[in-house]
Formats: structure tokens, sequence, C-alpha cells
């Protein structure tokens, strides 16, 4: 096995003349292609990184609105429980001021029934008095007098008790 020189100069000239020709139809438009998918790349993670940047600010944007939600959502529950207390004192004022007036009202009630049961009381006494006067005497004077005399007695009696 011999080493042909003109054997190596051919294939060391074909050699050159396929990196020529590759350098200049091929080595451009591969490096070419290189560069755009390495920019495509770089594209890539910049929108990747901008995307994690805007959720990081939705994120933080959703957690203070949470926040806003929550605080408002615990300001309408007091303002709510603070309604229900002032309702509650309004209802239990007004069943207070209810049952006082009633209470005053059957006052009154009793109070005039007793006068009328004392009115009645008296009448009664009277009539009873002028009977039992009437059969002692056995001799009616007029109606008025009767009464009157009864009346008399009556007011007398009272004021002896």
């Amino acid at each position: 096995m011999g080493i042909s020189i003109p054997e190596i100069l051919t294939q060391a000239f074909a050699f050159i003349l396929l990196v020529l020709v590759l350098k200049k139809f091929a080595w451009r438009p591969l490096l070419k292609l290189l560069d755009e998918r390495r920019e495509k790349i770089k594209s890539s993670f910049e929108t990747i990184e901008s995307t994690k940047r805007d959720v990081d600010a939705l994120k933080v944007e959703y957690e203070k609105r949470r926040e806003h939600i929550e605080e408002e959502a615990r300001k309408r529950l007091e303002q709510a429980l603070e309604e229900g207390r002032r309702i509650a004192r309004e209802v239990e004022e007004s069943a207070r001021l209810s049952a006082r007036a009633a209470l005053e009202k059957a006052k009154q009630d009793i109070q005039l029934e007793t006068e009328k049961a004392k009115v009645t009381l008296r009448n009664e006494v009277a009539e009873l008095v002028l009977f039992a006067a009437e059969r002692l005497i056995e001799k009616k004077m007029d109606a008025a007098k009767d009464k009157e005399l009864a009346l008399h007695f009556i007011k007398d009696f009272e004021q002896i008790k």
C-alpha cells in the first residue's frame, strides 16, 4: 500500500473545493438558520420571562383584590351586625314602652273599675240602709231625702273607718 502524492493532492484539492463551495453556498445559509433559531429561542425565553412577570404582577394584584374584598366583606358583616343590634335595641325599647303603656292602662282600668265598684257598693249599701231603716221606721220618706240620708250615713261611716 503506497501513498500516492497525486492522489493526496487531488483529494486535498477536492476537499478545499468542497469547503469553498460549501462556504459560498451552504455555510452562510446554515449560519443564518442557526442565528434565526438562536433569536427564536431567545425571543421565546424573553416571552416566557415577560409572561412570568405578568403572572407575578397579576398574582400580586389578585392578592390585593382578595384582601380588599375580604376587608369589605368584614366591614359589611360588622355593619350588618351593628344594624341587627340597633334593631334589637329598638325592638326591645319598643316592647318595653308597650309593656309600660299596657301596665299603665291596666292600672288605670283597675282604678276605674275600683271607683265604679266603690260607687256601686256605696249605692247598694245606701239602698240596704234605706231598706233597713224603712223596715225599722216602717215609714218611708221621699226617695231623694232617703238617698241623701243614706249617702250622709256612708260618708260618716267612711270617716270612722
